[in-house]
C-alpha cells in the first residue's frame, strides 16, 4: 500500500480523519488514526469492506474494534519500527494537545477581558482612561493574534511530521512485505496481496491461477558452488519471474528455493503458457559465478499450476498447486504439471 500523498491532499485527509475519530468512543491513538486514514483513502479494500459493514449498522468504533481492524488489515511492519512510530505519533499528538490547551486558556482570557472592557465602557470614562482602555485591548490582541500564530504554526509543522511519519511507515511497511534478497513480495506481502485480491468477487470470476516454482537440486547447487552462487540463483530466478510477469500478477518468495506467481485473470492454459516459459528461460539462461568469469547454465525449475475452485481460498490453491509441483518433481524435475492432469 502507497502513502505517498500531495501535501494539500494529505491535510485534508488529516482533518476528515480527526473529525471522524471525534464521532466515535475509541481513543485518538497512532492505530486508530492509521485505520481512519486507510478508509479514507480508500487504499485498503479488505479494510473498506469491513469498515463499511460495520457503520452501516450504525455501530460506534471502539478502543477494541478499532485494535482488531488495525491488527487484521493495517499492521504489516514489524513490532519494534511499530513501537517508536507510536512513540513518535504520541509526543506529537501530545505537543498538539499542549498548543491547543494554552490556546484555549489565552481565548478564554481574551473573552473574560473583552467581557470586562465592554462593562467598562457602559460607564462614563473621560479621555485619560478611555485611552488607556483602547491601549490595554489592543495589547490584548496582540498577544491573542500571537497565540493564535503560534499555534497555526505549530499545526503545520505537525502536518509536515504527520507527512514525515507516513513516509516511515510506508518505507517500514515495504521493508515488511520484501523479500530483502530478491526485492518480491515475502510471505507475508504474498498473504497480504492474495487477501485483497480474494475480496474482489469481480476479479475473482475473471479467473485466478497460481504457479508454485521450486529449484531444482538447490541443495546440490549450494554445496557444489557455495551460499553466494546459491544466492545468486535465488535472485536470478526471482528477476525471470518478474519479468514474465505483468500488471496485477504478483511474484513472491516463499521461503528458501520456493517462489509462489500469482495470475489474476487467467484460466489454466493461460497460466500452462506463462509457467512453460518462465521454466524454458531459467534452463537456458546462465549465470556468472562469483569468485570468477565462469558461467554456470543447467540450472532448472518444477512447477505446479492450479486454478482457484469456487468457494475455496489461499490455503486450497497453494494446496492444489503444491501438489502439482510434488508430481512434477517426482515426474523428473524440469516441467510444468496441471493440478488434475
Amino acid at each position: 500500500m502507497k502513502y505517498s500523498r500531495e501535501r494539500a491532499a494529505s491535510a485534508e485527509i488529516l482533518r476528515l480523519a480527526l473529525q471522524k475519530m471525534a464521532s466515535h468512543p475509541a481513543a485518538f491513538t497512532p492505530p486508530n488514526y492509521a485505520v481512519w486514514y486507510d478508509y479514507l483513502t480508500g487504499i485498503n479494500p479488505a479494510l473498506s469492506e469491513a469498515m463499511n459493514n460495520r457503520l452501516s449498522s450504525d455501530t460506534k468504533l471502539d478502543d477494541d474494534t478499532i485494535e482488531k481492524f488495525y491488527a487484521q488489515y493495517v499492521s504489516e511492519s514489524g513490532a519494534d519500527v511499530q513501537q517508536v512510530l507510536r512513540k513518535d505519533i504520541k509526543q506529537l499528538l501530545s505537543k498538539l494537545a499542549g498548543f491547543t490547551a494554552e490556546t484555549d486558556r489565552q481565548a478564554l482570557h481574551f473573552g473574560s477581558s473583552l467581557q470586562t472592557y465592554g462593562d467598562a465602557l457602559k460607564g462614563s470614562l473621560g479621555t485619560e482612561e478611555l485611552d488607556s482602555l483602547i491601549n490595554t485591548m489592543a495589547d490584548d490582541t496582540d498577544k491573542m493574534r500571537g497565540s493564535m500564530q503560534q499555534l497555526q504554526a505549530q499545526l503545520e509543522a505537525s502536518k509536515q511530521q504527520v507527512e514525515k511519519l507516513n513516509q516511515e511507515l510506508e518505507s517500514a511497511r515495504g521493508e515488511a512485505v520484501t523479500d530483502p534478497l530478491t526485492g518480491v513480495l515475502n510471505r507475508r506481502g504474498f498473504e497480504i496481496r492474495t487477501q485483497a485480491l480474494f475480496a474482489d468477487e469481480i476479479a475473482i470470476a475473471k479467473g485466478l491461477c497460481l504457479l508454485m516454482i521450486d529449484i531444482d537440486h538447490f541443495k546440490k547447487i549450494n554445496d557444489t558452488y557455495g551460499h553466494l552462487f546459491g544466492d545468486k540463483v535465488i535472485s536470478a530466478v526471482a528477476n525471470t519471474l518478474k519479468s514474465k510477469v505483468k500488471g496485477q500478477d504478483a511474484v513472491a518468495r516463499l521461503g528458501g528455493e520456493e517462489f509462489a506467481v500469482l495470475l489474476p485473470e487467467t484460466n489454466l492454459a493461460g497460466a500452462l503458457v506463462v509457467a512453460e516459459h518462465i521454466r524454458q528461460s531459467i534452463e537456458s539462461g546462465k549465470i556468472r559465478r562469483v569468485d570468477g568469469n565462469d558461467q554456470i547454465g543447467g540450472i532448472t525449475i518444477s512447477i505446479g499450476v492450479a486454478a482457484h475452485a469456487k468457494g475455496g481460498g489461499l490455503v486450497e490453491l497453494m494446496n492444489r498447486a503444491d501438489k502439482a509441483l510434488y508430481v512434477s518433481k517426482q515426474s523428473g524435475r524440469n516441467r510444468a504439471t496441471v493440478f488434475g492432469q
